[in-house]
């Protein structure tokens, strides 16, 4: 499908702008255009204001103002959507949810942009459609097992498991040093969304074929390996302390900033906090160890947050001035200073040099040069299936389920979003 780019007619005499039918005030000359770029809630909040407050410290001509939604935000987005009211810009999730808003000409087509030849190749699938690229990939997030290094030492613990049973063995001696093992953070259900994605992508091998698969609505959730991501679970479940069902994200991430844990299931963002609960913070990471081949134990990295461009925003170039900002990887003031250089921080999804580099991120790197990654496989599978596998594997961890009925409702949950 072919897309057009929304042509901005400027009437200078009577100083407006027509846009689809409406008449919108432009701003005098020496007020600034004000650009909104609208984000999901997230720990990162204050560090992206330091960011556009960067930005508009530096020029008089354009307002950057970064605007959290605090509630649901796929609602938000629809209730956008719906009304014809979507903000300049748009933080989207990678892969499908582009896909459909490019889809439906709501966003413009970013192909000639200048962050188009800085990102990695490997990242453009998720922003684009129709061979097109649709949103700037602001940046790469990694899921993984994050662990304490000062208390795996103190538990004896010299290297990493790379499989399942040398994962059980960490925990038996975690256990036996008084340790927890695992923070919990399963009262949420994004958090679950997350686990069971890399689970499941060790578990099916071929998750491009699997994924085609599902998509087609000729796959299952349901494979050969299936009982062993079960029996992950239920090692963590085993291992996660009393009430576990009772902890959020945000306590399960600051109970492990604060040592109460030896490790965490989840990506880089749960670090977030760990600056001002504990600077001092020794941090590894490892893939998900979850069969007894040691090659399945990769990275899950992917593009984490997309940012598209309304279709009908007045301020298509003031758009582009902000766009530019954000993409500069050369700027050690800039955006990329604020968001992706502190611990917790998502490296943008192109070459980047952390002022330190935290462990974890040495970890990260040695699994990209080594090949040892890939993507996360519920973002690719079609709109809104993150959203229902959550609650779904929730249940198997509040014990109201068990692994076959687990695996039906996901399947005939999944079906229902195909019709």
């Amino acid at each position: 499908m072919r897309k057009k780019m929304i042509s901005l007619m400027m009437i200078v005499a009577m100083g407006t702008v027509m846009i689809s039918g409406a008449t919108v005030v432009k701003a005098d000359s020496d007020e600034k255009e004000t650009v909104k770029l609208a984000v999901w809630s997230s720990g990162a909040a204050d560090n992206f204001q330091k960011g556009a407050d960067e930005f508009n410290k530096r020029q008089d001509k354009i307002n950057f103002v970064v605007e959290m939604q605090s509630g649901d935000y796929s609602q938000y987005l629809g209730a956008k959507v719906a009304s014809n009211d979507l903000p300049d810009m748009f933080f989207l999730n990678p892969y499908t949810q582009v896909q459909q808003f490019a889809a439906t000409d709501r966003i413009v087509d970013l192909s000639e942009e200048g962050f188009t030849t800085k990102i990695y190749d490997s990242v453009k699938d998720a922003c684009s459609y129709d061979g097109k690229i649709y949103a700037y990939p602001m940046n790469l997030e990694m899921l993984g097992v994050y662990y304490n290094q000062e208390l795996f030492e103190k538990a004896g613990i010299t290297e990493v498991p790379k499989t399942f049973s040398q994962m059980k063995e960490v925990c038996e001696k975690l256990q036996a040093s008084g340790i927890t093992p695992f923070a919990a953070t399963y009262k949420e259900t994004w958090t679950l969304n997350h686990l069971f994605s890399c689970l499941q992508g060790a578990a099916v091998g071929d998750y491009e074929s699997w994924v085609a698969d599902m998509n087609a609505g000729k796959g299952s959730f349901r494979n050969d390996n299936s009982s062993l991501e079960f029996e992950f679970m239920d090692m963590m479940k085993e291992n996660s302390g009393g009430n576990y069902m009772d902890a959020d994200s945000t306590s399960g991430f600051n109970a492990f900033a604060s040592g109460e844990a030896a490790m965490i299931v989840t990506g880089e963002f749960s670090l977030l906090n760990a600056q001002s609960i504990n600077p001092d913070l020794q941090v590894g990471l490892f893939g998900v160890p979850l069969t007894e081949n040691e090659e399945d134990a990769k990275l899950d990295v992917d593009v984490g947050i997309c940012i598209a461009v309304n279709q009908n925003t007045p301020h298509l170039d003031a758009v582009r001035e902000v766009l530019n900002y954000l993409s500069d990887n050369t700027d050690e003031n800039g955006w990329m200073h604020y968001s992706a250089d502190s611990m917790g921080a998502a490296p943008p999804a192109m070459d980047f040099t952390m002022s330190t580099e935290y462990q974890y991120f040495k970890d990260y790197k040695n699994y990209m040069s080594n090949n040892q990654t890939r993507p996360w496989v519920y973002s690719q599978l079609v709109s809104g299936a993150g959203d229902m596998i959550g609650p779904v594997i929730q249940g198997y961890f509040a014990g109201t389920t068990d692994m076959d009925t687990t695996l039906d409702q996901l399947d005939s949950k999944f079906s229902e979003l195909l019709e």
